[in-house]
């Protein structure tokens, strides 16, 4: 029992750690608080339930495609709504608003298109249960459980042994040095968007094949913020490790304890953690995509 919580748990970190990534990685790049970033998981799983049940793809590819979209989108709100605030000088707090702006206009966008109804996937995306040493568990876990760790191992090896990825660290590090070593700055911050959008988009997904796609699946993103701020925000390292941390203990509260105070338990011991370490469980950086 407490063996298949665990499993349950890090599943749900799993997730949460793929969207605490995204808020580490825009902060470290452009020290910004991207409050629209947890839409993009909203429209990946709103994307893949239109890709899994209207065109019927299998599922690797609803993942991919779903990823691809979110990404894309994250990129097209950068170009157009964030980027000409920045080159025009404006102050910290107008970026943090029009992020807000943006993710109210994402999540009505989407409330139109969608409908406001919870849109369950297909029964193909869970698979039957297994029964692993007397533990029941469903493959789909599995399955995002491995996928989710290997794109964030995937995603180590990117920052650490491409160009791309080391030109994102250098302009993260020292913005103007980067810019004078020929490296375009501009360039290095839509990669940023478009990696975090793609990691929430395939997020989405996740959540949705095991609860429901909805316009209102925006809301984990405050547990997903928490879940960076637990492992150091800015952190990319903290972040995954905040993500798992906070999924388990989240798991383990609802079941031993009570679900309706699940919410109340994880945020009681995300902040006795950071009244003990107040930069988090690892230290937050500010400097290059780590």
């Amino acid at each position: 029992m407490l063996l298949g919580q665990i499993v349950y748990g890090l599943v749900i970190g799993s997730i949460y750690s793929l969207i605490a990534i995204g808020f580490s990685m825009v902060f470290q790049a452009i020290g910004l608080l991207n409050f629209a970033h947890q839409e993009f998981m909203m429209l990946g799983g709103l994307i893949g339930y239109t890709l899994a049940v209207t065109l019927n793809l299998p599922a690797p590819l609803v993942v991919l495609l779903a990823g691809l979209g979110a990404g894309c989108i994250a990129v097209a709100i950068e170009k157009v709504g964030i980027s000409p605030i920045r080159h025009r000088g404006g102050a910290e707090i107008n970026l943090i608003i029009a992020t807000i702006g943006w993710g109210i206009i994402l999540s009505n966008a989407a409330m139109l298109t969608w409908d406001a109804y919870p849109l369950g996937y297909p029964q193909r995306f869970q698979g039957k249960p297994l029964n692993l040493g007397g533990i029941s568990i469903v493959p789909q876990n599995l399955v995002i459980l491995g996928a989710g760790i290997l794109l964030m191992i995937l995603l180590q090896l990117f920052f650490k042994r491409t160009w791309t990825g080391q030109s994102m660290r250098a302009a993260a590090e020292d913005s103007p040095t980067a810019a004078l070593m020929g490296i375009d700055t501009d360039r290095t911050v839509s990669w940023t968007f478009f990696i975090s959008g793609a990691l929430g988009g395939i997020a989405g997904v996740f959540v949705s094949s095991i609860f429901y796609a909805s316009f209102e699946m925006g809301l984990i993103g405050l547990r997903c913020f928490a879940a960076a701020v637990l492992g150091g925000f800015g952190n990319i390292v903290g972040a995954m490790f905040g993500g798992l941390i906070l999924g388990i203990i989240e798991t383990l509260g609802a079941t031993y304890i009570s679900s309706a105070y699940k919410d109340v338990i994880a945020y009681g011991i995300v902040i006795v953690i950071l009244l003990i370490r107040p930069t988090g469980i690892f230290a937050a950086r500010r400097t290059g995509l780590t």
